[in-house]
């Protein structure tokens, strides 16, 4: 008997999928403690919705406890399937939605962080072309890293997503946007803030504490002859700006964050005309067919904007 056969032999209520959401948020949150902020719920009210699921299935979805949150292979298995249920769900809305003369519904869009300070990027005004087009359409933001944000287009979590161009991603069609640069910064705490930039070496930099972002390979790579070692690291920007502003270690940020600070003399760049990283910016979405009216609707409006720009 196969696990699907197994779980429901009844009808799914609404009931039984506000139970599978819960669990999904407590999956894509990797455990109940960030989950209570997802879902704005107790970790008992979490937990108790967590073990009705689990007898409405009769299956163990997840292991809990001191040795840390894990799903099961069972729990895997529900993810997965619940990602097909919930993506037929809403391409059922979006055909719905596309029999209307303006799309409606809900758009979840995910973006790396720090984009809003860039003078380079379209995005903000893709967000207001479409928000005023489209005043009936719900727009959902999440900030994540670029791997997520990449996993959840695969996934179909979110319909859009504002990454780094990290090569072909499954399903997935790309729209170029920019590209942004970013240089190597210390803070006015840090030892090398007074150098000037003739009398710093490639050598110097490798000896100092050097905080990375996660996922960032490209910080890594020997393209300037720098040898690099992360002895910190962070998911987003402003944890790699915090670190820096230690005075304690040294790091990549994008020119156009860093520009504040660097404005007021916080921060400057570290052989800015030896090491540089060009980081290119793009909007992904699901390539599914039929594309989604309220997917199709948002990315003409972004291609239109880009083009307009450039």
């Amino acid at each position: 008997m196969s696990l699907a056969t197994r779980l429901f032999s009844g009808q799914i209520s609404d009931f039984d999928l506000k139970l599978i959401r819960t669990f999904r948020a407590v999956a894509d949150c990797s455990g109940f403690a960030l989950a209570e902020v997802e879902l704005n719920m107790t970790k008992s009210a979490i937990s108790k919705q967590i073990a009705d699921l689990e007898t409405r299935l009769g299956v163990q979805l997840c292991h809990r406890g001191r040795s840390g949150f894990a799903l099961t292979p069972e729990g895997k298995a529900v993810y997965v399937a619940s990602t097909r249920m919930f993506s037929a769900l809403e391409g059922f809305r979006a055909e719905l939605n596309g029999l209307q003369k303006k799309p409606a519904g809900t758009l979840f869009i995910g973006s790396i962080d720090s984009l809003i300070t860039s003078r380079r990027s379209p995005i903000l005004e893709i967000l207001t072309q479409f928000s005023t087009e489209y005043p009936e359409v719900e727009l959902k933001l999440i900030t994540a890293s670029a791997a997520e944000i990449d996993q959840s287009i695969t996934d179909r979590r979110i319909h859009i997503g504002f990454s780094t161009d990290r090569g072909k991603i499954k399903g997935a069609s790309t729209l170029p946007l920019f590209s942004e640069h970013g240089y190597l910064f210390c803070s006015d705490r840090h030892p090398l803030f007074l150098k000037d930039n003739d009398d710093l070496t490639l050598e110097m930099l490798n000896e100092q504490r050097f905080a990375q972002h996660a996922y960032s390979e490209l910080e890594l790579r020997d393209e300037h002859k720098v040898g690099l070692s992360p002895s910190a690291s962070g998911q987003f920007s402003e944890g790699i700006a915090t670190l820096i502003l230690t005075g304690n270690f040294i790091g990549f940020l994008p020119q156009h964050y860093a520009r504040a600070w660097v404005e007021a003399g916080q921060m400057r760049a570290l052989m800015p005309a030896h090491i540089r990283k060009v980081t290119s910016i793009r909007l992904l979405h699901y390539a599914e067919s039929p594309v989604s009216p309220l997917v199709s609707a948002f990315v003409k409006t972004a291609k239109a904007v880009s083009e307009s720009l450039n």
